[in-house]
């Protein structure tokens, strides 16, 4: 194992590592573990870390510091991101192809949590109302100076007025 080299991004220093002819980059706050491109390493074991599928569908891992013993659940796709690029202020991390198990850092991107909420509604396309008019609601709005009365459905932006 190769010593770290450190690199100096925008706003973070940005450690990599080359590993098994593989280039690897270190964690900014967990520093036992490293990434290259979707899998994570234990650099002192110099072996991938094992794991879970949760029950969302995203991948989880354990990580902790140095020298605590108390393990910290992460996403696997935050956690890979972060030994990249730095961990973001206040953003999400997206999966471009909206799979939730692929953690290659070429489909991640950088969100606000508007975006991919806005995002996640359009890929859905509202089929579960589109298909079933029965459970569609409707709110109706009466303007008390002019007694016009609006109607909004609950997933449409659009309005009508009566």
């Amino acid at each position: 194992m190769d010593q770290p080299i450190v690199e100096i991004n925008e706003k973070q220093v940005i450690k990599k590592l080359t590993m098994n002819n593989k280039e690897h980059f270190i964690h900014p706050i967990y520093d036992l573990y490293a990434a290259n491109d979707g899998e994570i390493i234990h650099i002192i074991k110099q072996k991938s870390m094992k794991v879970n599928l949760c029950h969302n569908g995203y991948m989880l891992c354990c990580v902790r510091k140095n020298s605590q013993s108390v393990y910290k659940c992460y996403r696997v796709h935050r956690f890979v991101w972060e030994c990249f690029n730095g961990i973001p202020d206040g953003k999400v991390i997206d999966h471009i192809d909206n799979n939730p198990t692929n953690n290659r850092l070429t489909n991640l991107q950088l969100f606000t949590p508007s975006e991919n909420n806005k995002k996640s509604v359009k890929s859905r396309g509202y089929s579960f109302v589109a298909k079933n008019h029965n459970n569609k609601k409707c709110v109706k709005a009466t303007n008390q100076h002019t007694n016009e009365v609006t109607n909004f459905d609950s997933n449409v932006c659009s309005s009508t007025t009566s």
